[in-house]
């Protein structure tokens, strides 16, 4: 950024040919001219520093039924998690995350990084099946019969705590 008219950037201080406006800018110095009335200006010198942010890391995440943009980990400062590896805004905390892939990014010194992707899988477990059951006289929760995988029995139909075998 320069204030001036008709303004023209080089790599050196005399001499060259101005740089074109899509050139990629590294850390040095550059030189700025202005031209007014058909005259060229001689060069201010313009100190450049190009900051760099490395990619935050992460790797691939599961989670059983549902998940939240919070509950996604990645190392790294100021992380923003994004649906795209470019563009777009980042995702609230509360986004529910569906299986697919995600990135991340980091800002360190107000520079952002670039993505790191990461595949994020919702894993889904298929309630168990049972029908009522009648007992005679007494009996435990290890009495009831349902079909499944590592059955757990509860008191509630949300929340509670595992019901031991013995109850």
């Amino acid at each position: 950024v320069a204030t001036g008219t008709s303004l023209q950037w080089y790599s050196a201080a005399t001499g060259g040919t101005a740089l074109a406006s899509t050139t990629a800018l590294v850390t040095g110095n550059y030189y700025v001219s202005q031209t007014v009335n058909s005259c060229q200006s001689l060069r201010t010198a313009v100190a450049v520093t190009i900051n760099t942010t490395e990619a935050p890391t992460a790797s691939s995440q599961a989670f059983c039924t549902s998940a939240t943009v919070a509950n996604l980990i990645a190392a790294g400062t100021s992380l923003q998690w994004y649906s795209a590896a470019t563009g777009g805004t980042a995702l609230a905390s509360t986004t529910a995350l569906v299986t697919g892939n995600y990135y991340v990014s980091q800002t360190v010194n107000s520079c952002q990084s670039i993505r790191t992707a990461v595949t994020v899988t919702i894993n889904t477990t298929a309630a168990p099946t049972a029908s009522a059951q009648t007992f005679n006289n007494s009996a435990t929760v290890a009495n009831l019969v349902a079909t499944g995988t590592l059955l757990q029995w509860y008191s509630v139909a949300t929340g509670g705590t595992a019901l031991s075998s013995t109850t």
